[in-house]
């Protein structure tokens, strides 16, 4: 495979060349090359108008749709790739106030990286080494733009996001790996219905929803978007279908994002001594740990992994699991291993019963996303989440409540939020919030004492919430993310109502009654 005399670079010159475009906005560097912006006017919804300009503006090449690497860097064949990075809502307050590195340190990805299409007809691809898949993951050239909004923008105003880095990837041994399973997965799978269905249109509508059955599989990398008939009632033909894509995660490229622009970030951060190449392995792994500390107690679990902390602090079971996966590190969430995928780790106290009181909270609400009325479900970063997201539950049984000393481990569970869930629930949130914001009817709730009157806090501030999803009807719900509700605390404002800042919670009842359902690993 080679690439045209157009494409061809030294690593000096692709330095010069974006050195000089950093700081500019896409708009700037486009006016100075090919004016792709122009075609804004006519087209507000251009998809990819950032890649065009980098690539047709900056290095000055045509754009096409072959499946083979974009450019050669001093005769290595290289993929270019363009992405939108942003300051997530959680980090605003602190980043708002800084400038240069000292913001950058805040950025993280607005999305996955698309990498190229699945190959869906035979001759399927055999070898990892010489997919199309690898071909163009392998070597990434990675250029970074400042998506400035918290909201869905029209093609023509990319034009105001500058150009804040850029940056080559290759993946570590361990990522090879991950990857190399993941796209086995996909193949095993396409290769599997190849056989079973010869004729072309029947494997076609076998085929629909794939994509779904087999992302709780994929570690690093998703499948979009859903394999499915465009027009339900049409014939099947291959124009009438939906052609998904190999996509690296968000989680993943955020990773990814994060390290370029945060070099300390390793200090933080650690990768498992023994990683895992799939989530079979990861299951594996926790199986053997299940087998081996099943019905020991706190204190025989603080002696036998030699825990330092006493096991009546509230952290304790988590500092059991960190010593069980032998894990260099303070909090669970600091495992990369667990980051990159998307694995979001909490540990469950259950009661005798089987019933876990904890409800578990995720993240900070971004209220302009949520207001914006031209962002559908599917481009909600809270549909984001619970899509590439799963909770692996290391589970402890709480004997008697006043005392630790009963509380043993039980194993592991493992369990991703199915397609029914995220459409039913987590959509259900989604649209009755998102209405009570757009209908202006969204109103402070004040607790009253039994006289009616409205009840003070400790700081002299009335207590009560906004009318947003609540746990007792909701399984996805809203709550605030601080102890204190004092009125300076109140710094979320909605639709002219000041409030604590929200998160998205879930029920513990519903956890709990998830893994009743599961075997442990």
């Amino acid at each position: 495979m080679s690439v045209t005399q157009d494409r061809r670079f030294t690593k000096a010159k692709v330095a010069e060349i974006l050195d000089n475009a950093v700081g500019k906005t896409l708009g700037e560097v486009d006016a100075a090359g090919s004016n792709q912006f122009e075609r804004t006017k006519t087209s507000p919804k251009i998809t990819g108008i950032a890649g065009d300009v980098i690539e047709q503006s900056v290095f000055g090449y045509a754009r096409d749709a072959i499946q083979e690497c974009d450019i050669e860097i001093d005769g290595t064949l290289v993929e270019l790739k363009t992405t939108g990075v942003r300051v997530p809502k959680s980090e605003y307050k602190i980043a708002q106030n800084k400038t240069g590195e000292a913001y950058k340190l805040h950025l993280g990805a607005k999305e996955g990286i698309s990498i190229t299409a699945v190959t869906l007809e035979p001759t399927i691809q055999m070898d990892f080494k010489t997919s199309h898949f690898w071909e163009k993951a392998e070597r990434l050239l990675i250029v970074f733009y400042e998506y400035q909004s918290y909201e869905t923008v029209p093609a023509q105003e990319y034009a105001n996001f500058p150009i804040v880095g850029y940056c080559y990837n290759t993946f570590s041994e361990s990522e090879q790996k991950q990857l190399r399973t993941d796209w086995e997965i996909v193949r095993d799978y396409l290769k599997d219905h190849y056989n079973k269905y010869p004729n072309q249109v029947e494997r076609r509508d076998k085929l629909v929803g794939f994509t779904h059955t087999l992302r709780s599989d994929l570690l690093l990398i998703e499948l979009v978007p859903g394999y499915k008939k465009r027009i339900a009632n049409k014939p099947s033909t291959a124009d009438n279908f939906q052609k998904p894509r190999y996509r690296l995660k968000k989680t993943f490229v955020d990773y990814i994002v994060r390290g370029h622009f945060n070099k300390s970030r390793a200090k933080h951060e650690i990768d498992l001594k023994e990683s895992f190449s799939s989530f079979a392995e990861l299951d594996k792994r926790c199986h053997a740990l299940t087998v081996k500390y099943r019905g020991k107690s706190f204190p025989e679990l603080k002696q036998e992994l030699g825990i330092e902390t006493d096991f009546t602090t509230k952290d304790f079971a988590a500092k059991v699991i960190l010593k069980m996966f032998d894990a260099d590190c303070k909090r669970l969430n600091q495992i990369a291993d667990f980051t990159k995928a998307g694995i979001e780790a909490r540990t469950i106290i259950l009661t005798p019963d089987g019933r876990n009181t904890e409800d578990m909270k995720f993240h900070n609400i971004d209220f302009n996303e949520w207001a914006d009325r031209n962002t559908d479900f599917e481009e909600s970063d809270i549909f984001t989440f619970f899509m590439e997201h799963s909770l692996l539950c290391p589970i402890f049984t709480e004997h008697d409540s006043s005392d630790n000393t009963k509380t043993v481990f039980e194993g592991f569970k493992r369990f991703s939020f199915d397609d029914e869930f995220i459409n039913k629930e987590v959509k259900r949130m989604w649209e009755d919030s998102r209405r009570l914001i757009h209908t202006n009817t969204l109103v402070w709730e004040y607790e009253y004492d039994k006289y009616g009157n409205p009840i003070k806090n400790k700081s002299g501030s009335y207590k009560g919430a906004p009318n947003f999803p609540k746990k007792k009807d909701y399984i996805v719900f809203f709550r605030g993310g601080s102890n204190d509700s004092s009125e300076k605390n109140r710094t979320e404002i909605v639709n002219d109502i000041k409030m604590l800042p929200q998160y998205f919670w879930l029920k513990g009842r519903y956890v709990s009654e998830k893994l009743k359902s599961l075997s442990f690993l």
